[in-house]
C-alpha cells in the first residue's frame, strides 16, 4: 500500500500560470455580500401595522407611547371634557329632551336680575303705563296663562311714564277694560309693554315678558295673543337662556381644544352644526309648551297654527326666501303644520284643566270639524330630541 505522501506525489498539480473560466472569474470579481442580524431583541408587529425596509412597523396613531406631549395633553382634556358633559346632562320636564346645563341658580339669579335692569335701561320712556288699556289687556292674558299652568303671579309694570302715549293698535283689537285675574304665587314676573308699533315681536327670559305693540294686530285678538305669550313663556319655563349660556361654554372649550391639538377652530362651521340646530329646536320645543299652556288657560288651540300662518306671510313679504338650517327659527309654515299635528293633545289638556268649563263642546266641534271623523290617535305626532 502506498503511503500517504505517495498518493499526495502522484497527484497532478495545476499550473501557476493558468486562467479559469470567464464565468469563474465574473463569480469570483462580483461584491462579497455580508448579512448580519439586527441588533436588540426581536420586535413583534402589531395587527394593522405594516413593515418598514428596515423591519420596523408605522407608528400606530392610538398607542399611547406614540403620542407627542400636545397630543396628550389634548387627549386628557378630551377625556374630561366628556365626563364633565355627560355629568351634567339633563332632561327637560315639559319634553324629555336631553341638554347640557351647568350654570348654577346663583348665577342664575344674578343674571336674571342683570336682565331685569337692562331691559329697564333699554325700554326706559317707551313702556306702557299699569293702567293703560293695551297693558290691562296683555297683563289680563299673561295672569291667565301663568294661574292655569301655576307659573306663578305678575307684578306691576317697572316703569310709569309722565305722559300716556297713543297706541294706534287699540282700536283694532277690541278687549275690554276688564282688571287682571290674580295669579299663584310660586313666582314672580315681570310685564314690559313697549310703545313701538315697527317691531313686530316679544319675548321671555329669566321671568321677564317683553311685548311689543307690534305684533297685536298680527295677534289680532286674545287667543291669537295667548298663542303669542304661551310660545315666549314657554322659553322661560324651558330655561332656554341658561342652556344657551351653558352651550356658550361648549364653543369656547371646543375651540382651545382644537387649539392645543392644532387643529384651526372655525365658528361659522361651529355654528352651522351646533348653535343653529339647537336654536331650531329650542323654537320648536317653546311651540310645543305655549301650545300646552294657552289650551289650559282655556285659550283656542286652533289659533296657534294660524297665528304662525300669519306670521308666515308676514315673513315671505319682507325677507323673501327662508332657507331653514341657515336661521335662528325654523319657517312659520313648518311650524304651523307640527303644530296642527299636536292639536289633539292640545285639546286633551285642555279638558284635562280645572280652569276651563264646557270643554267637551270644543272638543266635539275640533273632531267634527277639523278632524272631519278621522281618529286622533292614527295621527302623526311631532318628535322632540
Amino acid at each position: 500500500m502506498l503511503s500517504v505522501a505517495a498518493r499526495l506525489a502522484r497527484c497532478p498539480r495545476l499550473p501557476t500560470h493558468s486562467r479559469l473560466p470567464a464565468q469563474a472569474a465574473r463569480v469570483s470579481s462580483a461584491p462579497i455580500r455580508t448579512y448580519s442580524t439586527p441588533r436588540g431583541p426581536p420586535r413583534y408587529v402589531r395587527f394593522g401595522e405594516s413593515e418598514g425596509p428596515s423591519g420596523g412597523g408605522s407608528r400606530n396613531p392610538w398607542d399611547m407611547r406614540n403620542w407627542d406631549r400636545s397630543t396628550t395633553v389634548g387627549a386628557a382634556l378630551g377625556a374630561g371634557a366628556v365626563v364633565y358633559y355627560v355629568s351634567h346632562l339633563e332632561r327637560v320636564p315639559e319634553t324629555g329632551r336631553w341638554r347640557f346645563m351647568d350654570i348654577s341658580p346663583k348665577y342664575e339669579s344674578s343674571l336674571a336680575e342683570e336682565s331685569h335692569q337692562q331691559l329697564m335701561q333699554q325700554f326706559k320712556g317707551k313702556v306702557l303705563p299699569p293702567n293703560h288699556p293695551v297693558t290691562r289687556h296683555i297683563r289680563r292674558v299673561v295672569e291667565r296663562i301663568l294661574e292655569a299652568n301655576n307659573l306663578g303671579k305678575l307684578k306691576p309694570s317697572g316703569e310709569q311714564p309722565r305722559v300716556l302715549p297713543s297706541v294706534d293698535v287699540w282700536s283694532a283689537i277690541g278687549a275690554d277694560d276688564l282688571p287682571p285675574d290674580v295669579g299663584g304665587n310660586l313666582k314672580e314676573w315681570h310685564l314690559f309693554v313697549v310703545n313701538d308699533d315697527k317691531m313686530v315681536n316679544a319675548m321671555a327670559s329669566f321671568g321677564n315678558i317683553v311685548v311689543f305693540t307690534g305684533i297685536l294686530p298680527v295677534a289680532k285678538d286674545e287667543n291669537g295673543l295667548a298663542a303669542v305669550l304661551g310660545h315666549e313663556i314657554g322659553h322661560a319655563v324651558a330655561r332656554h337662556v341658561p342652556e344657551r349660556y351653558s352651550s356658550a361654554k361648549v364653543f369656547i372649550f371646543l375651540a382651545m381644544l382644537l387649539d392645543v391639538i392644532g387643529i384651526p377652530f372655525s365658528s361659522f362651521v361651529a355654528r352651522i352644526l351646533y348653535d343653529l340646530p339647537n336654536s331650531r329646536t329650542q323654537e320648536f320645543e317653546a311651540d310645543k309648551i305655549g301650545l300646552r299652556l294657552a289650551a289650559r288657560a282655556c285659550y283656542d288651540p286652533e289659533v296657534v297654527p294660524q297665528m304662525f300662518d300669519r306670521l308666515g306671510q308676514l315673513e315671505r313679504a319682507s325677507n323673501g326666501r327662508h332657507i331653514d338650517f341657515l336661521t335662528t327659527h325654523p319657517t312659520s309654515e313648518k311650524r304651523s303644520r307640527t303644530l296642527r299635528e299636536m292639536l289633539p293633545e292640545a285639546y286633551t289638556a285642555q279638558a284635562a284643566s280645572p280652569m276651563c268649563g264646557a270643554t267637551a263642546d270644543h272638543m266635539a266641534q275640533f273632531r267634527d270639524t277639523w278632524l272631519a271623523g278621522a281618529d286622533p290617535e292614527s295621527m302623526s305626532e311631532a318628535r322632540w330630541t
